[in-house]
């Protein structure tokens, strides 16, 4: 099973009268259909789940543009204070055959969890509060969400909280995010392989670089690989972060797989 998550940063005025977010808008959906059709290609395999985040209230054409070639699309649309879409809202496509069952959670709270239930596998979207001091209780939360799961759980997204800082003390706290991840539920990181998720670019030109998107999983799925849709992406003037994309196993040996996927690899075999 593939999944993959992509902070577009509010390209999603589709319908906008203004050329710029409308020309953002298409590019990304162009990204999006080449990635499929390349994983198609390379793997005989289709993105099971796929997650933008920083949708904004253009959302919902968005998501009915994207129903395209077996999949579907819910926009979440996330409230802010004044019960307007706000930077946190979501869209989740998904294969037709899935038939998820996607709730979003702690909405009231903080920044939501969009909690989506397939038939071996919960997977978390999210996009984490964007303070390095506040991010890891929110992914501490959201994976404690996660973890009473029945099956195997991942979380994917923006985490806001820089892959480097993971391994190291935090202010008030000498142990380690990753640390205490481990030692509360014994899940554990995985890297995007990527140089890079995000980009900003300064008003002097300098380019400063970090991964802030990746995604964590529960110690019952044994393999898992990160599969990035585009290596070397650097269009940050573009959208500010890469996209991100892991395929799933439960074990060494029964890998997570539709069956339309599963038929894909037997008529690939012959």
């Amino acid at each position: 099973m593939i999944i993959a998550y992509w902070n577009t940063q509010r390209a999603s005025g589709l319908n906008s009268r203004n050329l710029e977010p409308q020309a953002r808008c298409l590019w990304c959906c162009q990204q999006i259909i080449q990635w499929v059709l390349s994983i198609i290609d390379t793997h005989q395999a289709l993105p099971s789940l796929i997650f933008l985040s920083e949708v904004s209230q253009g959302g919902g054409a968005l998501a009915r543009y994207l129903e395209i070639g077996g999949y579907r699309a819910r926009y979440i649309a996330a409230g802010d204070r004044n019960n307007n879409a706000s930077p946190c809202s979501f869209i989740v496509m998904w294969q037709e055959e899935l038939n998820p069952d996607i709730r979003i959670i702690g909405v009231s709270q903080r920044r939501p969890l969009v909690r989506v239930r397939l038939r071996d596998i919960t997977v978390g979207g999210v996009h984490i509060i964007a303070n390095p001091d506040k991010a890891p209780d929110e992914i501490l939360d959201d994976i404690n969400e996660l973890d009473t799961e029945p099956q195997p759980a991942v979380l994917i997204g923006d985490m806001n909280y820089a892959w480097s800082s993971l391994d190291k003390g935090r202010p008030g706290n000498p142990e380690s995010l990753e640390d205490e991840v481990d030692y509360l539920y014994d899940w554990e990181p995985v890297h995007p392989r990527l140089d890079a998720t995000f980009g900003k670019v300064s008003e002097t030109g300098g380019l400063r670089t970090q991964i802030l998107d990746y995604l964590w999983k529960s110690e019952d799925i044994s393999r898992i690989e990160a599969m990035p849709p585009f290596p070397g992406y650097n269009q940050w003037t573009m959208i500010d972060h890469a996209p991100i994309a892991y395929r799933i196993h439960l074990n060494d040996e029964d890998e997570l797989m539709t069956d339309e996927e599963d038929g894909m690899g037997d008529d690939a075999k012959g």
